[in-house]
């Protein structure tokens, strides 16, 4: 059974006034012994200084082991808070309590505790973030425009079905900036969203519209920004008008 810092501090306590009781009884021993006053004052001497040195001896031994007890068991749950704080969870607890004080046993399961919520509400907001992503991807693909979400490189994120239907020869996970697309219509949608992104300009029914061509597309996008008000993507639309021709 683990002992606590609390338990071990007690019994050292009760073991000084030990030696202390030592100490007495053996004065009160040499008094009733002491067949004269001055052996009595040698033998109360050399019993003072005997227990006196070992007082002193064990008051040091209680002053560097209690606080080395209590600085090991803080250190190792600093390392668990440092593991959960990096974002690793899956901490084996359990292999890591045989050399704690039972005090901060009950630290250590409340970790894991909080740990277990942890994980089940990681693992709740991942089946939500899924089912929203879901939701949101099906949404898109009903719409009958174009949608093209991109970072600010040019790297596709998501495309819908509209797009792949269009442009078959363009992967998910392309990059607009290294498309080569031979049909002038086509190229220049793609060059428009590549400019809107170039310089983080919103895009407010652009229109694409050849000479002597029946089609004509028009173009809607929104430049994403982070927190910090800086541009790192794009979300647009492409409505195409009239009928369509390969690339």
């Amino acid at each position: 059974m683990k002992r606590s810092i609390k338990h071990r501090y007690h019994q050292m306590i009760g073991i000084l006034f030990g030696f202390i009781a030592l100490q007495f009884i053996a004065v009160l021993f040499a008094i009733a012994q002491a067949d004269n006053l001055y052996a009595l004052a040698s033998d109360i001497q050399s019993i003072m200084i005997v227990f006196m040195f070992m007082i002193f001896v064990y008051i040091v031994v209680i002053f560097n082991y209690l606080p080395y007890r209590l600085n090991r068991a803080i250190k190792r749950v600093e390392d668990l808070i440092d593991e959960i704080s990096n974002g690793n969870y899956q901490i084996d607890i359990d292999s890591s309590l045989f050399e704690h004080d039972r005090d901060f046993e009950n630290l250590i399961y409340a970790l894991q505790k909080m740990l277990d919520i942890i994980i089940r509400f990681d693992a709740a907001k991942a089946d939500k973030i899924y089912e929203h992503h879901q939701r949101i991807s099906q949404l898109i693909n009903l719409l009958p425009q174009i949608v093209i979400v991109v970072n600010i490189n040019g790297d596709l994120v998501y495309i819908n079905d509209v797009f792949r239907a269009r442009y078959p020869n363009i992967s998910d996970v392309g990059n607009l900036n290294e498309v080569i697309i031979k049909d002038e219509f086509n190229a220049g949608i793609i060059q428009v969203i590549i400019e809107s992104l170039r310089y983080g300009n919103n895009i407010y029914d652009a229109r694409i519209e050849p000479e002597g061509s029946e089609q004509s597309a028009v173009i809607k996008g929104s430049i994403v920004r982070n927190r910090k008000g800086i541009a790192s993507g794009g979300v647009y639309t492409v409505e195409i008008i009239g009928e369509a021709r390969e690339n």
